[in-house]
């Protein structure tokens, strides 16, 4: 039997809201809690129009009440390079543009999101990826030294930089797509990083690419 995953829904008008929450209470992998209830949660669905501070802010203490285990799953309209920087700081997995967002997609994104799959457009995962490097070249004295990985797992993460899936980076290295998966889940667990997408931000951050 599959665990049940614990998830929080918090969007910006009522309507939503309980929408949101009664698609994803009929899923019986899932688990719905309250706010109050974050503490023992496994995904954090945010569902807003607008990207604000305040949201921002209530990332950060999810990511604190969770002690950095909460993985986020964000639903708006837009979000800036910044903004998207610092979202996968706290613990950002999955983006989904809330006017192509329907709720299985967001279902799908919940189930994903805890098993370390991230669902961002390559768009915006470039990006993010520009931000980092001009973060990497604007603060020059970081404190983070580059952790010493295996060239496949530099090249792993390098491809996932380029935006191919799993499948894709299994054909161009001719490995099976379950080592792969397997590669990227040690990488992550070895950089002591939420998920991929994080992983590939870090090691951009910090010169491992």
């Amino acid at each position: 039997m599959r665990p049940v995953l614990g998830v929080v829904v918090q969007a910006d008008d009522h309507l939503t809201q309980d929408g949101t929450v009664a698609f994803l209470d009929a899923d019986n992998r899932l688990k719905l809690l309250r706010a109050d209830e974050l503490a023992e949660a496994d995904v954090l669905v945010m569902l807003t129009t607008e990207v604000t501070g305040e949201v921002l802010s209530m990332m950060s203490r999810a990511s604190h009440t969770t002690g950095g285990r909460i993985r986020i799953v964000l639903v708006a309209d837009r979000v800036s390079e910044q903004q998207l920087a610092l979202a996968v700081h706290h613990g950002l997995v999955s983006f989904l543009v809330r006017s192509y967002a329907t709720f299985r997609h967001i279902a799908a994104a919940v189930l994903d999101a805890h098993q370390g799959r991230s669902m961002v457009p390559p768009a915006l995962l470039g990006m993010l990826l520009d931000r980092m490097r001009t973060m990497q070249r604007d603060e020059s004295a970081t404190g983070l030294l580059p952790v010493k990985l295996s060239q496949r797992e530099i090249e792993v993460l390098r491809l996932l930089a380029e935006g191919l899936d799993t499948m894709e980076i299994a054909n161009h290295l001719s490995y099976s797509e379950r080592l792969i998966k397997s590669v990227i889940q040690s990488t992550i667990k070895r950089l002591g990083l939420r998920n991929r997408t994080h992983a590939v931000a870090f090691a951009i951050r910090t010169g491992i690419l």
